[in-house]
């Protein structure tokens, strides 16, 4: 599943890169609509957590040397999704007004996404069920376990662990996507090894293809017309 992922994003953005615009307009309808459909699907479905024990207690189950590095260490996961609004950076150059619309997309992306995020993780926990159970199910996936404990539904629980699948997957290609873009602009600058191939773009500037471009842009350096 993971080479597949990432064989996936590769030919993305690779033959399908003209089609991105689409697919991330549409997965940000899915994003939305699916954080309502685990949110309402465990608020009504799922166990009943005290509040007490989800925000008091805490297990050390990575074996680490103390509860604090062991809280320090989960605390990662939970941050990368906030971190993904640097990838907006990565792909400047193709925005317009990018000294007014970036920084924008930036902030509204952590807000509106830290909050969902908030939402969702203390809906997750107060619905969590035994840890002990959810932690050895035989799925492998403890999520995939507390969505079925909630819905009681092997179909439920496929749909629900679908929509975060999926949402994994696009992640990975918008990653892609970010990184090539940085590796270009590094390429471009001749910032990393074999930056003449990295940085050579196939595709001719269409000012160049009407004959009427200005004489500065009449270049074949590699990497001037992204």
């Amino acid at each position: 599943m993971t080479f597949a992922v990432a064989g996936f994003s590769v030919f993305f953005n690779t033959f399908l890169v003209k089609k991105l615009p689409l697919v991330e307009g549409i997965v940000l309808i899915v994003h939305v609509c699916g954080f309502f459909a685990v949110l309402i699907t465990l608020w009504v479905l799922g166990p009943r957590g005290q509040a007490s024990e989800v925000f008091t207690t805490f297990n050390n189950y990575g074996g680490w040397s103390s509860s604090g590095v062991s809280t320090l260490s989960g605390l990662l996961a939970v941050m990368i999704p906030l971190l993904g609004a640097d990838g907006a950076v990565h792909m400047s150059e193709e925005l317009r007004d990018a000294s007014k619309e970036l920084p924008k997309s930036m902030i509204w992306t952590t807000l509106v996404n830290g909050a969902m995020g908030w939402i969702i993780i203390i809906t997750f926990c107060m619905t969590l069920g035994n840890m002990d159970e959810v932690i050895s199910t035989p799925t492998g996936q403890p999520y995939i376990q507390v969505f079925y404990n909630a819905t009681q539904s092997y179909a439920g629980a496929s749909v629900l662990s679908a929509v975060v699948i999926f949402m994994a997957m696009f992640c990975n290609l918008s990653i892609t996507a970010t990184a090539s873009r940085q590796l270009w602009s590094f390429a471009r600058d001749h910032g990393v090894p074999g930056d003449s191939w990295f940085a050579h773009v196939r595709r001719q500037h269409p000012l160049l293809l009407s004959g009427h471009a200005h004489p500065s842009l009449r270049s074949d350096r590699a990497g001037t017309f992204p």
